[in-house]
């Protein structure tokens, strides 16, 4: 019984989280009244948030194309992890 109710509440959760984040980045991006303004633009960001958007991302891009960079850093400390408990 313990499970299926565990399960139940991740299912409900793995709903939720989606329809939460979308709603919740519309009302960042988009404001609360988003059709009914008139002349409203849907680009009016200044330099400042083009800065932030485009440093942001670039890296999200380039690590996409590219992850063996960034894998690259970490390799030696996850063999010798995985030494420690494979090859004992």
């Amino acid at each position: 019984m313990p499970k299926i109710a565990i399960t139940f509440v991740m299912a409900i959760g793995m709903i939720l989280t989606p329809i939460y984040l979308l709603s919740m980045s519309r009302q960042i991006f988009y404001g609360y009244k988003l059709f009914n303004t008139p002349n409203s633009y849907v680009f009016d960001s200044g330099p400042r948030e083009l800065f932030v958007s485009i440093s942001i991302f670039i890296p999200v891009i380039g690590i996409g194309m590219y992850p063996d960079f960034v894998l690259s850093l970490s390799v030696d400390k996850v063999e010798g992890i995985l030494s420690n408990y494979f090859y004992r």
